[in-house]
């Protein structure tokens, strides 16, 4: 019995066998009559022993019976992986992890997960929210399929779409006076100032943007805590754009000049690893989303060619997050 068993002749085989005519075989394997018979007599072949009485057709002998079971068994394990395999190709199955930083996994990501789920409501998702440093990691090991995330440096284990460029800010109290400011905003302007720092700022030191950047006399690395800080009047705070709270009446976003910095938006995944279809509707949609709500919100949207951070005009600085 070194052969496989073909699937058509063990589906004919069960439906001989319930119900005892190889006619009800034919007919519902789309098989003439003759060529159900033929193919029983092939599976006794390499079964190595009859299955059906002589001179009675459809009626088993009792190594059919107790085989009966076993084909149906195999029968079912057969269909159910191929129904698997056509549901994960088609992405109506599956599983996905995304990993994405948390001022968009508050502000933005939901609604993507909503949609998604509307189109693909059997994938089990996993949605981790982290900075962007460690989602690199763990795209990087595996254990995320897809990152939204800061582009930091180059890695020649990941691939980073950039999608936006998001220009730094200040974020203050409505009755701060910098919120009634009629000029643009320099970082040298913010001397003085009580500054909150954040778990941003690790990609602004040591760009020569101040000392209150370096060292702030304040750091919360709850974003939620931190705007909460903001908004009692302890002090104000730096963020890129997109970062800004969707709707706050009592804070104000005032972006900051010369030089005006930017950070990259984008989309982490492993270099040369095939996402699988659902993931890949995942990313898609990802892709359309964050670009809409980047230019939504006054980001510049990048053409997917850029490289690197950007930092507009010539005195610009090019950081990462």
């Amino acid at each position: 019995m070194s052969e496989t068993y073909r699937i058509q002749q063990l589906r004919q085989f069960l439906i001989a066998a319930e119900s005892g005519s190889f006619r009800a075989a034919a007919s519902g394997t789309f098989r003439s009559a003759a060529a159900v018979s033929t193919a029983m007599r092939d599976l006794e072949l390499q079964v190595g022993a009859p299955l059906f009485e002589k001179g009675q057709r459809a009626r088993l002998t009792p190594l059919g019976e107790t085989l009966t079971p076993l084909f149906a068994e195999l029968l079912r394990t057969h269909d159910r992986v191929v129904s698997d395999v056509d549901q994960l190709a088609k992405a109506e199955r599956g599983s996905l992890s995304v990993a994405v930083v948390p001022f968009l996994a508050e502000e933005w990501f939901p609604a993507v997960l909503r949609g998604f789920l509307v189109s693909h409501p059997d994938v089990a998702i996993k949605v981790t929210d982290e900075r962007s440093r460690h989602i690199r990691r763990l795209v990087a090991e595996g254990a995320a399929d897809i990152g939204i995330a800061a582009k930091l440096v180059d890695d020649p284990k990941l691939t980073f779409n950039p999608i936006a460029a998001d220009a730094y800010g200040v974020a203050c109290r409505f009755d701060h006076p910098i919120a009634r400011r009629k000029a643009p905003l320099t970082w040298s302007q913010l001397t003085g100032e009580k500054l909150i720092g954040n778990d941003g700022f690790e990609t602004l030191v040591g760009h020569g943007l101040g000392e209150w950047i370096e060292n702030p006399v304040i750091s919360v690395s709850s974003r939620t805590s931190m705007m909460d800080c903001v908004r009692q009047g302890v002090g104000i705070t730096i963020l890129p754009r997109l970062t800004k709270p969707t709707i706050a009446q009592d804070i104000v976003f005032v972006p900051l000049v010369k030089p005006k910095v930017t950070r990259l938006v984008g989309i982490i995944t492993r270099r040369g690893q095939t996402l699988l279809p659902a993931a890949r509707d995942m990313y898609d949609l990802v892709e359309a989303q964050l670009r809409l709500y980047a230019k939504a919100h006054g980001a510049t949207l990048v053409d997917g060619k850029v490289k690197s951070p950007v930092a507009s005009g010539s005195r610009g600085r090019k950081v990462g997050h």
